[in-house]
């Protein structure tokens, strides 16, 4: 069975310049051009999702069926080559009658009446060169056409992803957007973008919030210290590099348009004045078989090398892990500042590239990962959720220093929401969490109402107070 790479290939058929234009095609369609336009931050992004679909593209093509008439009239076309010019013209009455079902038939039985006459060698030859751009256009039609489709799939989920990429960048508004590219991957529902709209306001509306969730994302920053460390820098080298310029080496055949490395038998087709037209047009269309030379020529390189530097580093931001209570007491308003905390963390998150966990607490624990591959997904199901339940602030905390644990959670800041009316935590779970905390893993808390237990919120390393009472919103209000 012959499959479309091995007929491509055969013919000489050269996809590249076909998914380039496919490519360009799709960065300069109105709707793309627009989104980059409104939201440039975003270019990047989409030129690396349209470059990588490209490259996939050629693979995907050897997959496409090839119809069984063009298989069978493709071996009879490799079975013609292979007579000679007399046997050629012997067969030729034969070869019409197998060409029937064929869209050649018409331009073959014109074409063997109009070169009657010609010099058998040419005659054949001729024929053949008509034959194979014939099978060329069928086979160039098969991926013309999967381009096309795999054009409109694309722009389809461009549209999808630009759409959702554009809301959330309203709402979480993150300085580097890149990530928040690679969420938009998983498809949101219709209507569940409101739910970010809605908190985005809410946090508007309370900045005092909004400073409390700045002030945990700075404090993984730690004290600069001196050291030695090794750091990558460009220079300058002298490399080989091969260029098919250089005739040093006769490597191959391919087409092109240089006439002083023309094969001979491509000449043939200037014996014949009515052939003339045929070399000049493959001449234009640089189809015309050349040797292909390869040689080798020094040029300036930019390569990284190792450096030894003596400096000031920083320790690198550690994820986020959040524990909010969902207890009764946490539903309402309570609620509504919990879930705009996690948002001002996800635009932080999102902006310095850390990852977000979120758990909810009551008698069981339940996480949402909000910068992992179904972040924006997690994200809406943890905002549509409701408080309600007891308030069991013990295994939420072993769940938290089992992550901290985990090297991709080094450094890591943890941060408790509650309002802190609850039971102490036991002296074994005190004492893990002191030694955890000296790997260098923080202990936070957002207090939520002014009657928390101090004994609770011993072990934090920072606690911040933010009351929910009807009181506190006043004397807010009021500032």
């Amino acid at each position: 069975m012959v499959d479309l790479q091995t007929l491509s290939l055969l013919l000489s058929i050269n996809e590249t310049q076909m998914v380039q234009d496919l490519v360009s095609t799709v960065m300069s369609s109105p709707q793309v051009s627009q989104f980059m336009n409104e939201h440039p931050l975003f270019f990047k992004n989409i030129q690396d999702h349209v470059q990588q679909w490209g490259q996939t593209l050629p693979a995907q093509m050897k997959n496409i069926p090839v119809p069984d008439d063009l298989q069978q009239e493709y071996i009879l076309y490799l079975e013609t080559l292979g007579l000679s010019a007399e046997q050629f013209t012997q067969h030729s009455v034969r070869l019409l009658f197998q060409l029937q079902q064929s869209d050649f038939h018409t331009d073959a039985q014109n074409l063997l009446l109009s070169l009657a006459h010609a010099n058998p060698a040419n005659r054949k030859q001729l024929f053949v060169q008509k034959w194979r751009e014939h099978l060329s256009s069928r086979v160039l039609s098969l991926e013309i056409a999967f381009a096309e489709q795999e054009r409109e799939r694309m722009l389809q989920e461009l549209a999808l992803r630009m759409q959702v990429a554009g809301e959330l960048d309203e709402t979480l508004a993150p300085q580097h957007p890149g990530k928040l590219w690679d969420l938009t991957a998983t498809h949101l529902l219709q209507g569940n973008s409101t739910l970010f709209r809605h908190y985005a306001s809410f946090l508007a509306s309370n900045p005092e919030l909004k400073k409390i969730a700045d002030d945990l994302g700075r404090a993984a920053t730690q004290d600069s210290h001196a050291e030695e460390y090794i750091e990558q820098v460009e220079v300058q080298e002298w490399q080989d590099v091969p260029q098919d310029s250089v005739p040093d080496d006769l490597v191959g055949i391919h087409q092109s348009n240089e006439i002083n490395r023309l094969l001979s038998s491509e000449t043939v087709l200037l014996t014949e004045p009515e052939l003339e037209t045929i070399f000049y047009k493959q001449l234009a269309e640089r189809r015309l078989l050349n040797y292909q030379f390869m040689g080798q020529n020094r040029s300036p390189e930019t390569v990284l090398s190792e450096r030894r530097t003596f400096g000031e580093t920083q320790d690198t931001k550690g994820p986020f892990i959040v524990c909010i209570d969902t207890s009764g007491s946490m539903s309402g308003y309570p609620e509504d500042c919990a879930k705009g905390f996690c948002f001002a963390l996800l635009q932080i998150a999102l902006s310095e590239n850390r990852a977000c966990v979120i758990m909810l607490f009551s008698t069981d624990v339940v996480t949402y990962e909000l910068t992992g591959p179904e972040g924006l997904q997690e994200a809406l199901n943890f905002l549509g959720c409701s408080f309600k339940g007891g308030t069991d602030l013990e295994p939420c905390m072993h769940q938290v220093m089992n992550y901290m644990q985990q090297e991709r959670f080094s450094n890591a800041d943890a941060v408790v929401l509650s309002d802190f009316i609850a039971q102490r935590l036991s002296i074994d779970t005190e004492q893990q969490a002191l030694q955890i905390k000296r790997n260098g893993n923080r202990f936070n808390a957002v207090s939520l109402s002014r009657h928390g237990k101090p004994s609770l919120m011993k072990i934090f390393d920072h606690v911040w107070r933010f009351d929910t009472s009807l009181s506190g919103r006043m004397l807010r209000k009021v500032r």
